[in-house]
């Protein structure tokens, strides 16, 4: 008799994706949502209907997933599902799915954008909110503007803010918020008029564009040429992690005078430390506006005799980049915790909380925010690959050299109970 592994999902009320019903604490499947039934073919619909039968008290619209053959331990791919089984009766084979995405109601739809290339390949998300929403809090798929000088990426939240002002003015030279140069382009033939977002090719023609100009573009007629004016004040109180403890540091903003020195001491009580932020955070040619944020807090860490995380480079692969990422938050994380209160401490050993900040982990303080995003990164990988996906990765971190085996050893620790992991 033929084996199907299945996975129950449901559909939150209103607008958003299929997902998948996890334990808070661990990342797992709830149980009974997924695992392997031993049926005939003609005996999937009674399957499904069974493993919906226990969850349809929550009022949630429910589906079943089918693959063929027992895949507990691999990754599942959406285009290799055999079959989709919903609580209305609907039933989708595997061309349907290949078609429609498993969701025929999908066309027509104005959110699927038939037939864009530029919008992620599940045709879920317009671009709305940075794309948050429609991701579960990952970025999306799309691409995203890359420095053709120091080659950093721009963060997505960026780019609707960027397309917005190129349709409205038809042009945008951008200053990058990492090497300052003039380096990014931007007109017309880079956005999609169907998806608003940059085409796909649009990192190949910045670069071309950056390299036939000979490097940096000019700044605009009458403005700074050390920032072009394009650097607004603070909009609110500026906020960065102390360079000794992580904890969250907050400045007014009438606290920032242009070429004054700020001297300012940390909120906790057990680290104390007296934080120099200074003059260079202002444009160094007119001194009226600050320089980008992630710079203002790249000199504020060497102001301070702490050295800033190394970037990755974006032309590195997305694994060793996971590693290096989680690497440096490991560092940070051990780096700040003799400083941290008994309390902040005891919190950064409890795995039930720090998985309960993982939704909100950009908004987590500074201290505890590495942490997150370590658990955050372990459950997303035993859910793509398992122990294998975990061990790769914790490999790479080995890999990145010997200065790293204590961060590695970080990363061991945080990941235990996720999966099989033990820590």
């Amino acid at each position: 008799m033929p084996i199907y592994t299945y996975l129950l999902q449901v559909h939150p009320k209103g607008e958003g994706n299929w997902a998948n019903l996890l334990e808070p604490r661990s990342g797992s499947p709830v149980d009974g949502t997924f695992g392997t039934v031993d049926v005939p073919e003609n005996g999937l619909s009674d399957a499904a209907t069974d493993k919906m039968n226990r969850f349809s008290g929550m009022g949630l619209k429910l589906r079943v997933a089918f693959w063929e053959g027992r895949r507990v331990n691999e990754r599942l791919y959406s285009n290799e599902v055999f079959r989709l089984i919903y609580d209305d009766g609907r039933i989708v084979d595997a061309d349907g799915v290949a078609r429609y995405g498993g969701d025929e109601t999908a066309r027509g739809s104005g959110n699927a954008r038939p037939g864009c290339p530029h919008a992620p390949h599940d045709g879920s998300c317009g671009h709305e909110g940075a794309c948050m929403p429609a991701h579960h809090g990952r970025d999306c798929d799309a691409v995203r503007p890359v420095c053709p000088s120091c080659f950093d990426e721009v963060f997505p939240s960026r780019v609707p803010d960027i397309v917005e002002h190129v349709r409205r003015a038809g042009e945008l030279v951008l200053r990058c918020s990492s090497c300052e140069q003039l380096s990014f382009q931007f007109d017309t033939d880079l956005i999609c008029n169907l998806c608003h977002w940059l085409v796909p090719d649009a990192n190949e023609e910045l670069e071309d564009r950056f390299a036939s100009n000979g490097g940096e573009f000019p700044p605009q007629p009458d403005s700074c040429p050390g920032c072009s004016n394009q650097l607004p004040q603070l909009a609110g109180p500026f906020t960065f992690g102390c360079p000794k403890c992580g904890q969250s540091i907050i400045l007014a903003q009438d606290a920032f005078r242009p070429g004054t020195t700020i001297k300012t001491m940390c909120p906790n009580r057990e680290c104390g430390l007296y934080i120099t932020i200074p003059p260079i955070i202002w444009c160094q040619v007119c001194g009226q506006n600050l320089r980008p944020l992630d710079v203002v807090r790249r000199l504020t860490l060497e102001a301070n005799g702490t050295q800033p995380p190394a970037r990755s480079n974006v032309r590195e692969g997305d694994s060793t980049r996971l590693a290096r990422r989680l690497a440096e938050a490991a560092e940070a994380s051990l780096r700040n915790y003799p400083y941290l209160s008994k309390e902040q401490q005891g919190l950064l050993l409890d795995k039930g909380h720090l998985d309960s900040l993982i939704p909100s982990a950009d908004q987590a303080d500074a201290w505890v925010r590495g942490a997150v995003e370590i658990r955050a990164a372990g459950h997303q990988l035993n859910r793509n690959g398992g122990m294998r996906a975990m061990q790769e990765t914790h490999q790479q971190v080995m890999e990145l050299g010997l200065n790293y085996r204590d961060a590695a050893r970080e990363i061991e620790r945080l990941w235990d109970g996720i999966g099989d992991w033990w820590g």
